[in-house]
């Protein structure tokens, strides 16, 4: 069997802040675009997820040092026949900022995430997630978002 894939496209998500300020801050929208590649071989394919983020915005990374901090986090929820077999992020960059006793880990501009999954069956399928994240600038942090993603997939 070799996989043959099918991409849906790319998503847009925001974040918004509904307070006065707003209108004087950039807006985190990190433009979402799923991929899908080949896998290990046989019925395996790697997903990704590609998020840019805007200038001077950042997002916790999945592992803040902060516990008090939102991580980074893509929520998987594949249909039957699909089995994730793991999921990797990048490595977080350190951003210090005042007052703080250590850097934030942190991901910015462009970065991946990586979900290796194996299949049964031939049929296409989908597989949804959801991104859910913390965008900030070095003044501010956005609301807390959540935004859909899904790669449709089919082995011939």
């Amino acid at each position: 069997m070799t996989l043959t894939t099918l991409i849906r496209g790319s998503l847009v998500a925001a974040a918004i802040v509904s307070t006065a300020a707003a209108g004087q801050l950039p807006k985190a929208r990190p433009t979402l675009t799923t991929e899908i590649g080949p896998g290990t071989g046989g019925a395996s394919a790697r997903l990704s997820l590609r998020v840019r983020l805007p200038e001077n915005v950042h997002v916790q990374s999945d592992r803040p040092r902060d516990p008090s901090l939102i991580a980074t986090a893509l929520t998987l929820s594949p249909p039957p026949g699909v089995t994730v077999t793991r999921v990797t992020y990048p490595a977080a960059s350190d951003l210090v900022q005042p007052g703080r006793p250590e850097p934030l880990a942190v991901f910015s501009g462009e970065f991946v995430i990586a979900i290796d999954v194996t299949m049964t069956g031939s049929a296409p399928v989908t597989v949804p997630g959801q991104l859910r994240y913390q965008a900030c600038t070095d003044r501010v942090c956005f609301a807390p978002a959540k935004a859909p993603v899904e790669w449709e997939v089919s082995l011939r």
